[in-house]
């Protein structure tokens, strides 16, 4: 009688497996793309429409966690680091070539300029969100030279 109710449980579990997973994977993957959605709209407002208040104000939290060692935590040092940036480059521009997220986190490939004359930066930055919102970053970057050692680019 204990093999027959073991059979029934495990048939249940799978049964109720078999109908959760989709629903689960359904829900991080609308998750997914919408943390892809949220960063790209701080992307475009705080770098390219150049208004860093307002793009910590929509999509930061509470709490910001900074990991660019020229920025310090919270939402104040990211606005007033950019807005003397911006100041001084006003024809800054990102422009975002990938873009891949898995759970909470986004990575984001861009490329970085100046002004319409400047070759660049590569930059990668990586996001995390929890609630809809971006709660830390880290990031990467490097000039990109005036010769390179093959024909691939950076993007």
């Amino acid at each position: 009688m204990n093999t027959a109710i073991n059979r029934i449980r495990k048939r249940l579990t799978l049964i109720t497996l078999f109908f959760l997973v989709p629903i689960i994977s359904k829900a991080t993957a609308t998750d997914v793309e919408a943390n892809k959605k949220i960063v790209i709209a701080f992307y475009e407002t705080a770098f390219n429409q150049h208004k860093p208040s307002e793009a910590m104000e929509k999509y930061i939290g509470d709490k910001y966690i900074q990991h660019n060692p020229f920025v310090a935590d919270g939402k104040k040092p990211f606005i007033d680091f950019f807005l003397d940036f911006q100041r001084k480059h006003p024809k800054a521009r990102a422009y975002i070539k990938r873009l891949i997220a898995d759970g909470d986190l986004v990575v984001i490939h861009v490329h970085s300029v100046l002004d319409d004359s400047d070759k660049g930066r590569a930059v990668m930055d990586i996001f995390r969100l929890e609630k809809s919102k971006i709660i830390e970053h880290w990031d990467v970057g490097q000039p990109i030279p005036e010769k390179s050692a093959n024909n691939n680019t950076m993007f």
